[in-house]
């Protein structure tokens, strides 16, 4: 297909209608965990997140009627009943979100609503996709940007890598459903493992923690490993090198001379950021 279909103008313009609706809602889920931690153990309620429920409840209920009104308007018979049968195992209170082990908010009906989201926005037209992509692409890298403020804000004084990764992770789970940890990159001779991953987006995220200049240095370095495991994947086409310090020894300008100075390759974004930090002793 190319180029812009008129036929498809106005499913284009319900995808984004219900692109902002996915993001509000999942910005509801992030607001009802937040708001629970201030429910009345005494009393179990709390107005404000009641509130909240109800708006999430009806933003619910009017994803599922905008998505079944897209597929039956694009004549897709078969995948909207596919669809109205995956729907009524989310269609209840207590399946539309849920709590992890972690205490983290979840809601795997929001994540039935959007692959079938991306599924369509495939079969109407590859430009607006990877145009979509791109945006996509554009707000995880801001995500990662503010990395110290996600992890203040989970009220965490990280002492590894491991704590930063994982306070990210969870904001990024209610962003981008398909958010993986571990991620295995094979290769001939070992298979490699990106911290995380977004395979919507072909997107592999590696944090690195630094405490000192020279530890700093030293991580950095650990990067062109990385590059180098990574490179050739068909599954994984951009990548964003973030470096937590807890302090600013260097800047975003120094990284970037040195990745054009040894050629890295542009599918490689450096995030530097820098926030509280110590070593366990």
């Amino acid at each position: 297909m190319q180029g812009l279909n008129v036929n498809y103008a106005p499913q284009i313009s319900l995808l984004g209608d219900i692109d902002e609706q996915l993001s509000d809602a999942w910005g509801s889920v992030y607001k009802l965990q937040t708001l629970s931690e201030y429910i009345d153990p005494q009393s179990d309620t709390n107005e404000d997140y009641d509130e909240e429920e109800t708006y999430f409840l009806s933003k619910i209920e009017r994803l599922h009627l905008s998505i079944s009104l897209l597929i039956e308007s694009l004549g897709y018979t078969q995948l909207l009943q596919e669809y109205k049968l995956g729907y009524s195992k989310h269609s209840t209170k207590s399946a539309s979100f849920s709590i992890t082990r972690d205490g983290d908010y979840h809601s795997d009906t929001l994540a039935f609503f959007w692959r079938y989201h991306k599924s369509v926005s495939a079969l109407i037209n590859s430009n607006s996709v990877d145009t979509d992509e791109r945006k996509q692409r554009t707000l995880l890298a801001a995500i990662l940007r503010n990395t110290s403020k996600i992890v203040h804000d989970h009220q965490v004084s990280p002492t590894s890598e491991a704590e930063v990764r994982n306070c990210v992770y969870k904001l990024l789970t209610h962003v981008f459903p398909d958010t993986l940890r571990e991620v295995p990159v094979p290769q001939v001779t070992k298979t490699y493992k990106a911290d995380l991953g977004i395979p919507s987006l072909k997107a592999a995220i590696e944090y690195k923690y630094a405490t000192t200049e020279e530890e700093a240095k030293k991580v950095i370095g650990g990067f062109y490993e990385d590059m180098r495991g990574y490179a050739g994947s068909e599954d994984w086409k951009h990548f964003f090198a973030v470096v937590y310090m807890s302090k600013p020894f260097f800047t975003i300008e120094q990284i970037r001379a040195e990745f054009a100075r040894v050629g890295v390759d542009s599918s490689w974004s450096p995030i530097l950021v820098h926030g509280e930090g110590t070593r366990k002793k």
